[in-house]
């Protein structure tokens, strides 16, 4: 909980790009952290969560039943795929809403205590950046959603305008049930279809962009421990050797500086204990659902189908890259603690002081990474998965 005395005080420049896209996508389909469940919060997540099981679910069945023809159970499968992993995610989050909501709270009380304007500006520009990423991440899906919705709705025209025979098509490759795809229910299962690529948008921009923003959040307040340990030491440029009273006055705010750093740790250990399934998982499909998504541009015949699956591309590789941007940024925020305590003129301080300095900078040392089981997000990750997906589509065009 934020303390009486912080909502006393003017809101910090942070406060206005606080999880801005995130939140707005976790309000939508029910799962933004808080306390407390509404009743009607439980009722919009129960609907995302049924339209996007019933997406999952259909699809990749379809994609088993199709398995003769390749390109049809990769249309199956690719989105099929990504909403049985937003199931898990939505799960996952609902299930522990109370304890995503403390991790929050701890977030938003370390980016508010240091009001200074240079640090909220810094604050700000990190916030700002997590938050444009996750608007790339909504806004790819949500083309890739409408390219899947539009286009029965273009080929319907078009056999209509060369008077050709009406097919029943549906915006994804999906199995159910006969009554579902006949009139009068056609129209109600398109609509639920739709909702099901929405709402399964709304779901990754939520959650993969609430991880980016954390993990840029925890480089931010990273960096302002690296500032209060060099205004620590700034005022003393002039001085040989530290005095008894400057040295008790350092231990002091050293001591503050070392309790902030423990923080910052144990709530980098408590997000990777929450995201180690969301991530695992989602790192285990990446790479397939890249591969499948490349391989449909690439046997595709119809020009509608390749440019849907150009906008899918596009979106998984932002959904990777997000993961691997803000683990890369943590790992190396953890780091520079130490680079700027080996910088600082630790050498004029007395033994008690040196100890003390010596003691954060062993930890500060030992990187703090947000690992998972065989993965740990990063940029060479992501170099690697891209590799890999190469290899896949390789060994799968001999085959072909």
């Amino acid at each position: 909980m934020i303390d009486s005395s912080l909502k006393l005080t003017p809101e910090p420049l942070i406060a206005h790009s606080f999880y801005r896209i995130p939140r707005i996508s976790g309000l939508i389909v029910g799962i933004w952290p808080r306390w407390s469940r509404p009743w009607y919060i439980c009722l919009v997540f129960f609907f995302s969560f049924f339209v996007v099981l019933v997406g999952a679910v259909g699809e990749n069945l379809y994609g088993c039943l199709h398995l003769d023809n390749l390109v049809i159970a990769l249309e199956a499968f690719c989105p099929g795929s990504t909403k049985a992993v937003c199931v898990l995610k939505m799960t996952i989050f609902f299930m522990h809403l109370p304890q995503w909501h403390s991790l929050s709270e701890r977030l938003r009380h370390m980016l508010y205590e240091n009001q200074d304007e240079v640090s909220q500006r810094m604050l700000v520009g990190l916030s700002t950046t997590a938050n444009r990423l996750s608007l790339l991440l909504l806004a790819s899906g949500s083309m890739t959603n409408t390219a899947f919705n539009v286009q029965p709705l273009i080929m319907a025209l078009y056999r209509w305008w060369q008077e050709l025979p009406g097919q029943v098509e549906l915006p994804f490759n999906i199995s159910l049930p006969a009554f579902a795809i006949q009139q009068p229910m056609f129209p109600f299962t398109y609509l639920l279809l739709t909702a099901s690529g929405f709402c399964t948008v709304f779901t990754f921009s939520f959650v993969d962009g609430y991880f980016l923003c954390s993990c840029m959040y925890i480089c931010g307040v990273f960096r302002l421990v690296q500032q209060d340990i060099r205004r620590t030491f700034d005022d003393f440029k002039e001085v040989n050797v530290f005095t008894t009273s400057i040295n008790n006055g350092i231990r002091q705010k050293l001591q503050i500086i070392i309790e902030r750093h423990n923080a910052i740790i144990d709530l980098c250990t408590d997000l990777t204990s929450q995201f180690t399934v969301i991530v695992l998982m989602h790192f285990l499909s990446a790479a397939f659902v890249l591969c499948s998504t490349i391989l449909d541009i690439m046997l595709n015949t119809s020009s509608l189908s390749g440019l849907t699956y150009i906008c899918y591309s596009i979106a998984a590789l932002t959904q990777l890259f997000l993961y691997c941007y803000g683990g890369n940024h943590v790992n190396e925020s953890s780091l520079a603690v130490a680079d700027v305590l080996y910088e600082i003129e630790w050498y004029k301080c007395d033994a008690r002081t040196r100890k003390m300095i010596l003691m954060i900078l062993r930890r500060s040392q030992r990187a703090k990474r947000i690992a998972v089981p065989f993965f740990t997000p990063s940029l060479p990750a992501f170099s690697s998965i891209l590799s890999t997906t190469g290899s896949y589509i390789t060994l799968l065009k001999t085959f072909l």
